[in-house]
């Protein structure tokens, strides 16, 4: 986990990734995150000098919630969760002192 993971944002659905959803994932129990975007790699740009972005379509950027540090998560360890089985602000799931009905 770094803070500073290179990605590009997404919102909506793309590649069957709902960005706008929660998940829970594997090897953090009892969580939730929400997705940044793709995980993205830096490839230098000869002809322009510079840095272009080269998504990396089998890993997101996850956050959990209540937090605000990076993961980079492989997309088969998702699980969606549904948006009443999670504290909005703990990001605890199960815990129902923050849930939107």
């Amino acid at each position: 986990m770094r803070n500073n993971i290179p990605y590009i944002e997404v919102t909506g659905i793309e590649r069957n990734i709902d960005f706008d959803a929660h998940y829970k994932v594997k090897g953090y129990k009892g969580i939730s995150f929400y997705l940044l975007g793709w995980k993205a790699d830096e490839v230098e740009n000869e002809e322009f000098e510079d840095i272009e972005l080269s998504p990396d379509y089998s890993t997101v950027i996850a956050v959990m919630v209540g937090d605000d540090r990076k993961h980079d998560v492989d997309i088969d360890d998702l699980e969606l969760l549904a948006e009443d089985g999670f504290c909005r602000s703990c990001g605890q799931i199960g815990c129902g002192c923050n849930v939107y009905a």
